[in-house]
């Protein structure tokens, strides 16, 4: 059982959205499973580590930096590690004195005390889809499903140029202070690269392009149609097409993990959770820009219908068992324990 402090003063009604995702499932949900394997303690030296209550631009935006330095320094002062999460797209990278969790960031950049955590993702299976899993057979060609947004327009190129500029100028301007991006036009990149596959007689394209998030839909009725229709494309295809959106992850690589299918991700220089842990390309399609059409093709033909089978259960089993949020922060606590570097 892992030991941990924190400031519980911090843990109020209005910060429960921004809290450190452990503290969440612990103080607000009391999930019994998390209690097992971690417990509070109230002083600094019973600690095995300090969780840093809220998410680190709370502190950066409120004006309460000198808080957030407070508790670090009081932490080291005991020669204890320090949890920080930094939320959003974007994150925000920080001192290597500090283990911190974010959802994305350029591996090359990131330091080895950065951990990236998964899109938490609810299973379908028990919110959306009213049937039971079963992985699907190997088709001669591959089958690569997509629905989401992917518009080549110039309009769309021209919108997406100008909110980059905007985060960029909040930025200079200390609005914003999470990580510089280079600019990357996610939805006409998806768009191009999308094309390429289409134009494959190599790969079946089963592809719903969408010009806005969740095809606009602002009602309740609206937004289940979508939901639906996403995964359900994502359920009648071997594999699903994952390209990064505004931050440096893709959440849809997650979605298709739990859905028990194949994702195709193309690599930005991303870092995957567990990176030294879990051997990635035993899982997915990790491929470029330049080589992503033969890789697809070369993964397929390479591996046996039930080879195939067994990849989707498990990427299954490793989205239930160890991506969603209780599991993930459990696997950690073991690293920890185990390893004693975290």
């Amino acid at each position: 059982m892992l030991k941990f402090y924190t400031d519980i003063t911090q843990l109020t009604p209005e910060n429960r959205s921004r809290v450190f995702p452990l503290l969440f499932d612990w103080f607000y949900l009391e999930n019994p499973k998390v209690k097992e394997y971690f417990i509070f303690v109230d002083t600094i030296e019973a600690a095995d580590v300090c969780i840093l209550p809220v998410d680190l631009g709370y502190y950066l935006h409120s004006k309460r930096k000198h808080e957030m330095n407070l508790f670090i320094a009081s932490a080291k002062k005991q020669d204890k590690k320090v949890w920080v999460y930094s939320a959003g797209d974007f994150g925000t990278s920080f001192s290597d004195e500090v283990i911190t969790f974010r959802l994305g960031g350029f591996h090359s950049k990131m330091n080895a005390n950065t951990f990236v955590m998964p899109s938490f993702i609810n299973d379908p299976y028990h919110t959306i889809l009213s049937k039971e899993w079963q992985p699907i057979n190997k088709t001669i060609k591959p089958s690569v499903g997509f629905v989401g947004n992917a518009d080549g327009s110039f309009v769309k190129w021209v919108k997406e140029l100008l909110i980059y500029f905007k985060q960029t100028l909040n930025r200079f301007l200390k609005k914003d202070f999470t990580d510089h991006q280079v600019f990357f036009p996610s939805s006409s990149i998806r768009f191009r690269l999308l094309e390429k596959i289409k134009a494959s007689e190599m790969i079946l394209a089963d592809f719903v392009y969408r010009n806005k998030y969740r095809a606009g839909a602002t009602s309740e009725s609206q937004k289940v149609k979508t939901t639906l229709e996403f995964y359900e494309n994502i359920e009648r295809n071997l594999y699903t097409f994952c390209l990064r959106g505004s931050g440096n992850f893709s959440v849809r690589f997650y979605e298709t993990l739990m859905m028990g299918r194949i994702p195709i991700l193309i690599d930005t220089d991303v870092r995957l959770p567990f990176h030294k842990e879990i051997n990635w390309n035993a899982h997915c399609i990790i491929c470029t820009k330049n080589n992503f059409i033969q890789k697809i093709i070369d993964f397929h033909n390479s591996h046996s219908i039930d080879e195939l089978k067994n990849i989707q259960l498990q990427n299954r089993t490793l989205a239930l068992n160890t991506l969603n949020r209780q599991n993930y922060f459990i696997s950690i606590s073991k690293i920890y324990q185990n390893k004693h570097e975290l």
